[in-house]
């Protein structure tokens, strides 16, 4: 190994990086597992799609205000690796606790605690990562951080898959799921040395006062990822369609079982593209591949709205999707890294995290408005997201670069 690679090795490979990666990886697993049965043990309750539907938008829209608020936190304390534990704790007795839950407002009680736990602990946990690897490796590292989540996003439904085909209540895979939360929170306090911090928190700030400390050049690149979330629409608008669109069979899967293992190989194709790209992103710019991901990403959407869904085609651009999908994860990380200034890093991890969610709210519900509007013709809602991908591609182009 030559002694650049061995630099760069350096650079991003150590305890702390790993520590981060793996507890993605074993959170990832956790809350993929609960994910997967969770309207199982909804119906046993006798609740339906209602209490779901419920439960995981007030789940999903607490998430994005506590990464907000866990952002600005960060950045008024001495430690990060405290406030990052926690979440991680938070997020693994809260899921686990749905399996003892006799009501669907229970549930909705432990889903919400979960997810403002993994909300507020994300902006740390990013900081962290930032501050653990070398600046011109900052793409592998968080390539591999993202890898490890992408895995756990793929281990988690196929573990849930076996323990219930070999008999385990759907509960009690809840109850399962705290053993990966706990390895996750035991990664973070265990592995995870935190540096200190060479700019020590200043006085207690408002939350405007927070934003502004954000550069310009960060905040309008936050504006092209807004535009771009708003055509980013969620994976499982992709399940619903292969179900009511897909045209033939692969080894007898057809309708919403061809779906699931579509998911899957997306899944395991951002789990393994996320390194790579994150490589890539070192070596050509981060600024290049988030711009480079988001034109592809528009090429994929216009795929699924314009060409047919026969198995062969949903294939390809379930793999293209995965791809696009470890481009916009690493590399928006990366980037928004280096235009944030260590005082403001954490605030701007928690408005990007928080930008990205806001995005899915939006993108989901234009894309399922639009498909609605012409049942059985998803290629208007497709067109709509393809077009918005493209101008979130332009407003960062046309950005400056610092």
């Amino acid at each position: 190994m030559s002694a650049s690679a061995t630099a760069a090795r350096a650079g991003w490979l150590n305890r702390s990086t790993v520590g981060i990666a793996l507890a993605s990886l074993f959170s990832d697993v956790s809350h993929e597992l609960a994910t997967a049965v969770l309207p199982v043990v909804l119906l046993a309750l006798g609740s339906g799609p209602a209490a779901l539907g419920l439960i995981e938008g007030a789940a999903d829209g607490l998430s994005a205000l506590a990464k907000l608020w866990g952002g600005v936190v960060s950045d008024r304390l001495a430690r990060r690796k405290p406030l990052a534990s926690v979440g991680y704790l938070v997020t693994a007795v809260g899921t686990a606790a749905i399996g003892l839950c006799t009501t669907w407002r229970q549930i909705l009680a432990c889903r919400v605690a979960a997810w403002i736990g993994r909300g507020s602990r994300s902006p740390a946990r990013d900081v962290l990562m930032a501050e653990a690897a070398d600046p011109r490796v900052w793409g592998r590292a968080f390539g591999m951080e993202r890898a490890g989540d992408a895995f756990g996003a793929v281990l988690g439904p196929l573990l849930a898959l076996a323990l219930v085909g070999s008999g385990v209540r759907p509960q009690h895979v809840m109850a399962w799921s705290l053993l990966p939360g706990l390895l996750a929170f035991l990664a973070i306090t265990g592995l995870v040395r935190e540096r200190p911090r060479t700019t020590p928190p200043g006085p207690p700030r408002t939350f405007r006062a927070h934003i502004q400390g954000t550069s310009g050049a960060f905040r309008r690149y936050l504006a092209g990822i807004f535009v771009f979330g708003c055509g980013d629409f969620s994976r499982t608008l992709l399940i619903f369609y292969v179900t009511e669109h897909a045209q033939g069979t692969v080894f007898q899967w057809s309708g919403a079982t061809l779906a699931i293992a579509l998911y899957v190989l997306h899944n395991a194709v951002s789990a393994a593209a996320a390194f790579p790209v994150g490589v890539l992103s070192d070596r050509v710019g981060r600024r290049h591949v988030v711009i480079g991901g988001y034109l592809f990403a528009a090429v994929t959407t216009l795929g699924f709205g314009l060409l047919p869904a026969t198995p062969l085609v949903l294939a390809f651009l379930f793999v293209a999707s995965g791809i696009y999908i470890a481009c916009e994860e690493v590399a928006e990380k990366a980037r928004a890294a280096e235009l944030l200034d260590e005082a403001a890093r954490g605030t701007g991890m928690g408005l990007l995290a928080a930008t990205n969610g806001v995005g899915d709210m939006v993108s989901s519900a234009l894309v399922g408005a639009a498909w609605s509007l012409a049942p059985g013709r998803p290629a208007a809602g497709f067109v709509i997201a393809a077009a918005l991908q493209l101008a979130g591609a332009m407003v960062i182009a046309t950005g400056r670069r610092r």
